[in-house]
């Protein structure tokens, strides 16, 4: 087959690659704390007849998104680079969604009420006692009393994260923990870093790079079939 074909189907599927990640991160412009996706795209020669292969992939786009003040004490937003580090069953996973709460046995727990890590012995919040401060290292305190800090890290690696459930990060063998740069930010939280206008825009430049896929491929079928007319 023409390697022009194989060019333009190739630039079809990463469209089509790039498609499912705009509808994704539209889907979750809303989402606190959520990273969105870019895409990439490169030529391979594989095989004997070294046909040109075009291979795309993902990779997160870990920039800070926008804080929105809540006025709630339990919101914590990140202000810098970092994660707040979560114990959930599948191990240490992390977050940037700082919408947490406190559940019946003063546990501080995500949305999904997975619990937060601590440095050293997990901290237990009194659901009904006095307020409750966290101070810029994430150290809490409630009235008077020191509850404990808040175990907030950051990676060597963070292009190597991997989306896990409930909007968290894992990361994989080989990418080590290294301490956070990033400031707490109490009573706010952090929103996606989706711009949807710069989504939409696009998603139109996607649109007419099918439009010109469709029409190349029409056009080398049409070269094809005169090339077999009978003569």
């Amino acid at each position: 087959m023409d390697n022009g074909l194989y060019q333009v189907a190739g630039a079809m599927r990463a469209g089509e690659k790039r498609l499912d990640v705009i509808a994704h991160n539209l889907a979750n412009v809303s989402t606190r704390g959520f990273k969105r996706a870019t895409t990439f795209a490169h030529a391979l020669h594989s095989g004997r007849s070294g046909t040109p292969q075009i291979v795309t992939g993902t990779s997160p786009d870990l920039s800070q998104g926008p804080l929105d003040t809540t006025g709630n004490p339990l919101d914590l937003a990140l202000d810098g680079p970092g994660w707040f580090v979560v114990d959930d069953s599948s191990g240490r996973t992390y977050t940037r969604d700082g919408s947490f709460h406190v559940d019946d046995r003063g546990t501080l727990v995500t949305q999904d009420g997975e619990p937060l890590a601590w440095k050293g012995a997990r901290g237990v919040l009194r659901p009904a006692g006095p307020p409750v401060n966290i101070d810029s290292t994430g150290l809490v305190r409630q009235g008077d009393a020191t509850i404990g800090q808040l175990d907030i890290v950051d990676v060597d690696q963070p292009a190597k994260l991997a989306p896990a459930a409930g909007g968290r990060w894992t990361a994989p063998a080989g990418v080590q923990e290294i301490p956070a740069k990033a400031v707490v930010r109490q009573g706010n939280v952090e929103r996606s870093n989706v711009e949807s206008m710069d989504e939409l825009v696009a998603l139109v430049g996607l649109q007419r790079g099918f439009e010109s896929a469709a029409t190349m491929m029409r056009t080398i079928e049409q070269s094809y079939s005169r090339l077999n007319q009978p003569r």
